[in-house]
């Protein structure tokens, strides 16, 4: 009988080892994952979290398979709104891989859009502040989320702003987190103009103007997505408004 590598040697290196820890893991995904959830329960969560964490991180890089398996389970729990289950293979997968930020986001939008809406859908005589409570609930959860150990990355605040914009309807506080998010290195430069739109919208024309004229010299000529003219015509719109009504400039 011949046994192939790398299980022919008991020599067996640690990357080899780690190597058939991923393996076995996917092999037998059912086993583990039943054991893994199990798990969750009588813990406190943020112990949990930190556990699986140091599980998946020194599986070296089987924990990218096990990322992938434990998505690829969310989505079908998913598909059938189970909301336990969910929670369950979300905590899994951003465990597995926590730096990543696909998984992250896609979570957090799960926990700020779709499982207030089951709730809802499973209780539509409940009274409209419940809903409202359900709605706030979960988007405070996924921007609590987005923003964990987020320091300075722009992507993170970006989302977090989107999420209060959108799913906390929240568009104040949105405001202050698209215009934080802009003074970041690195940001979309969309975060901007988003910034200086919400400031209009709720007609604070004069620091729309003021953050313009700030930020105009930072955008480059020849980058598309700084949209550099874009932003010159909404300075002069808004001098103009400002102008017609006597305002100072």
């Amino acid at each position: 009988m011949v046994v192939s590598p790398p299980f022919a040697s008991c020599a067996v290196n640690s990357e080899q080892r780690t190597r058939a820890w991923g393996l076995g893991l996917l092999l037998v995904g059912g086993m583990a994952l039943n054991r893994l959830e199990r798990a969750l329960t009588p813990a406190p969560q943020t112990e949990t979290r930190s556990g699986l964490v140091a599980f998946f991180a020194a599986a070296g890089g089987a924990s990218t398979l096990a990322a992938d398996w434990f998505w690829l389970r969310t989505n079908l729990a998913w598909e059938t709104r189970d909301e336990a289950g969910v929670r369950a293979l979300l905590r899994l997968t951003l465990a597995a891989a926590p730096r990543s930020e696909y998984f992250r986001f896609q979570a957090a939008r799960m926990l700020a859009y779709d499982v207030p809406r089951w709730r809802i859908a499973r209780n539509p005589a409940a009274p409209l502040a419940v809903h409202d409570a359900w709605r706030l609930a979960g988007a405070d959860e996924a921007i609590n989320l987005v923003l964990e150990e987020a320091g300075d990355e722009p992507e993170r605040w970006l989302e977090a702003a989107t999420l209060t914009l959108y799913a906390r309807r929240d568009r104040v506080a949105a405001t202050e987190l698209f215009g934080f998010t802009a003074t970041l290195s690195g940001a979309p430069w969309h975060a901007g103009r988003i910034y200086a739109q919400l400031l209009v919208e709720q007609g604070r024309e004069a620091e729309a103007l003021a953050w313009l004229r700030r930020w105009l010299p930072q955008l480059p000529e020849d980058d598309p997505g700084a949209q550099r003219q874009l932003v010159l015509d909404r300075l002069a719109a808004l001098e103009f408004e400002l102008w017609s009504r006597g305002e100072p400039l």
